[in-house]
């Protein structure tokens, strides 16, 4: 009898144990998620002229700024994106 070596036993272990880990069950790598209502309309309507939501962005940003120069505040409404269309809010 031949001993095993290290590097084969490892090799053997590893590979019974992928196989077994392929037929336990399917990949996983991507699942499906329902979105809610909410979700889904702004996805819809997320470019249209009058987007409700991307006003609401530019109103809480400009909040945010306030007391910095109008200079400013229009920088960072050239610069700044929806986080759920990616279009410049303003």
């Amino acid at each position: 009898m031949h001993p095993l070596s290290r590097r084969r036993l490892l090799l053997s272990a590893t590979g019974i144990a992928g196989v077994g880990a392929l037929a336990s069950k399917g990949a996983q790598a991507f699942s499906t998620q329902n979105d809610n209502a909410e979700v889904d309309a702004l996805v819809r309507n997320r470019c249209t002229a009058q987007n409700a939501y991307h006003a609401e962005l530019v109103a809480d940003l400009v909040a945010k700024l306030k007391g910095h120069s109008q200079t400013e505040i229009e920088a960072a409404l050239a610069t700044a994106r929806c986080p759920i269309c990616g279009c410049p809010i303003a």
